[in-house]
């Protein structure tokens, strides 16, 4: 039973973001972006588990996973911190859709090279992006969806954010060498993640900007709230 309601709870989530275009192309650019950082970060820690070696500071294994996981880290703090005002200048179309222009250089540019150092900063520009084109979706959701319908909507995005990465994690097993090396995989993501940008600015930077949802009635004495 509880099952049931859950399914139907996701179904009346997906219908209400469907009447709403602004929610549902944001969440099919997450759902893209999120598939294609999935693969970049399964094949990071290939490549460090299986590619690379120590360089000085620079580690392989598990000492340089945390390296790189760090510079995630700190990219995604400093997103945190300039994200809001990026989105008040830009808007929540406009600066995802150059966050994901963003990570299609640092994809091809510092992915290509192949060096601890270069992934390093790729590490910290990917993270920073992720964490950007995240706040923003979620402040847009927020804007958009009513109140009887966020926790359907918010379920249904958390579903789309876990099932995106492990078909990431399953495409990267099946597709790529164990031992994460494959240009030409780093070259398809960052067009892919180019492509995404340039349909999102297109087709989402048409529509008007979202107006918030209307409150829930308050109550009042006179007319208590109903269930």
């Amino acid at each position: 039973m509880r099952s049931a309601n859950s399914h139907r709870g996701l179904l009346a989530g997906g219908r209400h973001i469907a009447a709403r275009k602004p929610a549902l192309y944001a969440l099919i650019m997450i759902g893209c972006h999120r598939f294609c950082y999935g693969i970049s970060t399964v094949c990071a820690l290939l490549l460090y588990r299986n590619y690379f070696h120590d360089e000085g500071i620079l580690r392989a294994g598990l000492a340089g996973i945390g390296q790189i996981l760090a510079m995630v880290a700190i990219g995604s703090g400093v997103a945190a911190l300039l994200t809001p005002g990026a989105t008040r200048r830009f808007g929540f179309v406009r600066w995802p859709a150059l966050l994901l222009g963003v990570a299609a250089a640092a994809e091809i540019g510092f992915g290509l090279p192949y060096t601890m150092a270069l992934l390093l900063l790729a590490g910290f520009v990917l993270g920073f992006a992720a964490q950007g084109i995240k706040i923003s979706v979620d402040t847009l959701l927020q804007q958009t969806i009513t109140d009887d319908f966020r926790g359907r909507v918010f379920s249904l995005y958390d579903t789309l954010f876990n099932i995106t990465f492990v078909g990431a994690a399953v495409a990267t097993a099946i597709l790529l060498p164990d031992t994460g090396y494959s240009p030409t995989s780093v070259i398809v993501l960052g067009v892919v993640y180019a492509v995404t940008g340039l349909a999102y600015l297109r087709i989402a930077g048409r529509l008007p900007a979202p107006a918030a949802p209307e409150p829930a009635p308050v109550a009042t004495a006179a007319r208590p709230p109903t269930s």
